[in-house]
């Protein structure tokens, strides 16, 4: 019989909240899409909470949208996406010595190596967010991806190790508790995005995963499969937005829709005889203007972002390692002309991530703005898979022993 579960990612951004639903197979990985839900965000800036009351209604409303485009399902828990200025992270090692008498490695060295590697140094208002194992060394022998059952003295792990502020994230929690639901995992936002967007073929290559959203934007770099460096940048398309509206003196959310209607990234895909429509403030009138006046604002704003983001490859070391390029995500990634900037820019492959290898309502989460919900899901049944299998394992394990001793009886 096939074991399913219904598992709900939840994306809570600067400038939108995002509730997916998914029904996944566990036997299979198998997931099927059945419920998304979108709402605006009035209480987060740059990721971080600042009005509790506002977030809450915010989660309250994407998690009904989704709920009832999904029917009948009850959703008691949610995976939720943390990010924000405060998060930072680090590579650490742990060692541990193998004293079984078999000298075989088991699933306890594995975890006992990982514990080891989380014995760090933080401050007292800071924890650990994930601790992403990126490969083992057995006696020496590196770039192993599973040394259970091995046969070693010594084993080593090396961690990707993601902190953040324990407050900050205590007020994430509280939102969602708030909102009626309990929170069954945190995932740093890039981890999440890129089970999303970004295909294995490329982190084995070498690839950075960018992900432009309105108050942040989200970096992770991975070299042979596995993460080693992320980061979280101050910046993203809530910058464009304010930009538009002092150049152009409008309101915020006129500037957002002259944005999503008419922006684009790069001056060379604007033809000079196009033109646009805004309103305004203090006038009645719609104004008709050349869209190069909009292309121009744009445009700056656009190349620090992906300047900024250039500038934290270089801090990692891994910028010449790179032969997949990076993928842009988020609804930043969006705006037309954006991968052709960055290439310039970058000077590196460039293409935009969507959400890929999902079924059912697929077609609703196709753009890259639903990538993060949509990876918190494939992260959290990946997880769930690698429970049910464990799981079973130890039952077969136990009928077995069950079995011997009624045979010997």
């Amino acid at each position: 019989m096939a074991h399913s579960e219904i598992i709900a990612g939840l994306d809570i951004g600067t400038t939108k909240t995002c509730c997916v639903l998914a029904e996944v197979d566990l036997d299979t990985e198998t997931i099927d899409i059945i419920g998304v839900g979108m709402a605006p965000s009035d209480g987060l800036k740059k990721g971080v909470v600042v009005d509790l009351e506002a977030a809450t209604a915010s989660i309250q409303l994407a998690t009904s949208k989704a709920q009832q485009m999904a029917g009948s399902v009850s959703l008691r828990s949610v995976w939720v996406g943390v990010t924000g200025e405060h998060i930072s992270s680090l590579n650490s090692r742990g060692v541990v010595a193998i004293t079984s008498s078999d000298r075989e490695v088991t699933d306890s060295d594995v975890d006992r190596a990982i514990e080891q590697s989380k014995v760090i140094v933080l401050p007292p208002d800071r924890e650990i967010v994930q601790s992403i194992p990126r490969g083992y060394v057995v006696d020496g022998q590196d770039s192993v991806h599973d040394p259970v059952g091995m046969s070693a003295g010594r084993l080593e792990v090396e961690t990707h190790i993601i902190t953040g502020s324990t407050s900050f994230l205590d007020n994430v929690t509280k939102c969602v508790e708030r909102a009626g639901f309990a929170v069954e995992g945190r995932v740093f936002e890039p981890i999440a995005t890129a089970e999303a967007a970004v295909f294995p073929a490329e982190k084995d290559l070498g690839v950075a995963l960018a992900d432009i959203g309105g108050g942040t934007t989200d970096i992770a770099v991975f070299i042979n499969g596995d993460i080693f460096h992320s980061a979280v940048l101050p910046i993203g398309g809530q910058f464009v937005t304010r930009d538009i509206a002092m150049g152009l003196r409008t309101a915020q959310y006129e500037a957002e829709r002259t944005k999503i209607a008419y922006g684009c990234a790069s001056s060379d895909m604007v033809d000079v005889d196009e033109i646009f429509t805004i309103t305004t403030i203090g006038e009645t009138q719609i104004r008709e203007l050349p869209r190069e006046i909009l292309v121009g604002i744009i445009e700056p704003r656009m190349q620090e972002i992906l300047q900024m983001i250039k500038a934290e490859l270089m801090r990692s070391g891994k910028l010449d390692l790179l032969p997949a390029g990076v993928v842009l995500t988020g609804g930043g990634a969006q705006m037309p002309g954006t991968a052709e900037l960055a290439q310039q820019v970058l000077e590196l492959p460039v293409r935009i991530g969507r959400p890929e290898g999902v079924r059912g309502l697929n077609d609703t989460v196709e753009t890259p703005m639903h990538a993060t919900a949509v990876g918190l899901v494939r992260y959290a049944a990946k997880n769930h898979a690698i429970w049910h299998d464990e799981q079973k394992a130890s039952t077969i394990k136990h009928g077995l022993k069950a079995w011997i001793s009624r045979w010997f009886k």
